[in-house]
């Protein structure tokens, strides 16, 4: 589809958004597109009573160009056989030179210009329709039939355990829901702890459940992760234990064995980081890399911080804390690597790579992954039971047959997400329970006291201590 932006001030023109009137109920959330039967690459967004979209997506759509005249405040929309002029603050707009009546006026919010999606019909004589999850475009003006509402559900099964019936509480994220999978962080950063309630309820999580392992056992430490965790696509915390399970963009899962590997490029050499947004022991000989998902600072006295803005080395910080910037990463080097750092000069132009291994270091494709948790061990792989904490690197496996509270996370053949937690028993067994529940493909999250599932106005089960992250579906 042709590009419509003919210059560089339409660029600073940003987003234009389309907005309709919806039911209260959906106010401050965002909803889905689908045109003409086919999911849309954006998202609307909804605020009180309206609908907003990309006007550059709808130009698209409509194979329109779109201009803007800042001084006129002056919006132009132009298609083949259309031309629509529409000016800020005023409801009338002129389509093909006759004057057309909207039901609100075009405006701008953050530097964001926002339009009517009546616009859409009148310009173009498109049809559209929504629920509290979708809107719905038809670009043929054909009518709209709206799917009704799937959310998540609390579900209820008895289960055998050797023998012995279990009821066991559990929530089912429909595949068709349209919910997506997110990491949700403690206090918005790794190495701190919030309650599953609280991070749920702070995120509008429609279900969430604990996450990944962490460093709770000594207050002296940061309460840093183990495992993968990916964040709108990007890797924010690594330490290569266990298993993952990962979303992309479509809400697809993925569950395996995976590791990350992260290579820096600063000036003509390479190194190999070991570590994402987790601090180092004090004897370790290692590049950490530390991201702005970790803080303001790396919080972390040891060996040498080149500190990285726009992809250049901005400054290099010997013991002691370092700023993180929001718009680049700290690369920490300890012990025997400390003395390469102390080389390196301002200004040298500075980068990093993550590619994906299976354990035998064969490359997988986790380039669409947007979500991902890493815990585990593996609880299932196409309905076999493939429990095996020592081969996934977990130094202690005597826990693993004990009877506590443990969480798991499942994919259904049809893609429905099961989401478990708080349940009493040991490992075998939550494989078990899983493969009872319909779940193909399991993995083990968090158990013991960070055991936890909530969904909104239902604590399905409540961890007894405060936690590091979650997987949540919004």
């Amino acid at each position: 589809m042709r590009s419509f932006y003919r210059n560089l001030l339409l660029a600073i023109v940003l987003l234009a958004l389309f907005v309709i009137s919806v039911p209260a109920s959906a106010a401050t959330s965002t909803l889905h597109v689908n045109v003409d039967g086919k999911a849309a690459h954006f998202q609307a967004v909804t605020t009180g009573n309206l609908v907003f979209l990309p006007a550059r997506d709808l130009a698209n759509l409509f194979d329109a160009d779109l201009t803007y005249n800042a001084d006129e405040k002056e919006l132009t929309l132009k298609s083949a056989k259309k031309k629509a002029v529409l000016n800020i603050g005023s409801s009338t707009i002129v389509v093909n030179g006759k004057k057309v009546s909207l039901d609100a006026s075009p405006m701008i919010q953050s530097d964001t210009t926002l339009v009517p999606v009546k616009a859409s019909a009148v310009i173009w004589g498109a049809s559209y329709g929504w629920n509290e999850q979708t809107l719905y475009i038809h670009t043929d003006g054909s009518p709209v039939s709206v799917p009704a509402v799937e959310k998540t559900f609390v579900k209820s099964q008895t289960v055998s355990l050797d023998g012995k019936n279990t009821a066991v509480h559990y929530i089912l994220v429909p595949k068709a829901s349209h919910l997506r999978a997110d990491v949700a962080l403690a206090q918005n950063a790794i190495g701190q702890t919030e309650s599953l309630q609280s991070i749920a309820k702070r995120s509008s999580a429609q279900a969430a459940i604990n996450g990944s392992y962490f460093q709770n056992y000594d207050s002296s430490k940061a309460q840093d992760p183990y495992g993968i965790l990916i964040k709108n696509g990007k890797l924010i915390h690594s330490e290569n234990t266990g298993s993952a399970i990962g979303f992309t963009s479509n809400g697809t899962a993925k569950i395996g064995i995976v590791r990350s590997h992260v290579t820096a490029t600063v000036g003509k050499h390479n190194y190999s980081v070991s570590l994402v947004n987790h601090t180092p022991a004090a004897n370790s000989n290692t590049v950490v890399l530390f991201t702005a998902a970790r803080g303001s600072a790396t919080d972390c006295a040891l060996g040498t911080s080149v500190v990285v803005q726009n992809g250049e080395v901005v400054s290099v910080v010997a013991k002691k804390s370092a700023a993180i910037p929001s718009n680049g990463y700290v690369l920490l080097f300890t012990g025997d690597k400390a003395a390469a750092a102390a080389e390196i000069k301002k200004g040298t132009k500075a980068a990093y790579n993550v590619t994906y291994t299976n354990q035998a270091g064969t490359a997988v494709n986790w380039s669409d992954v947007q979500t991902a948790v890493g815990a585990g061990p593996l609880l299932l792989k196409g309905g076999s039971n493939v429990v095996s904490p020592a081969k996934e690197g977990f130094s202690d496996t005597t826990g693993f047959d004990m009877v506590t509270a443990r969480s798991a996370v499942g994919v259904a053949a049809n893609g429905d997400i099961i989401l478990v937690g708080g349940v009493k028993c040991t490992l075998n067994q939550l494989a078990s329970i899983m493969t009872q529940l319909g779940a193909a493909d399991a993995i083990c999250m968090d158990s013991g006291s960070s055991s936890g599932l909530y969904k909104p106005n239902t604590m399905v089960a409540a961890p007894s201590k405060a936690i590091s992250n979650a997987l949540i579906f919004k």
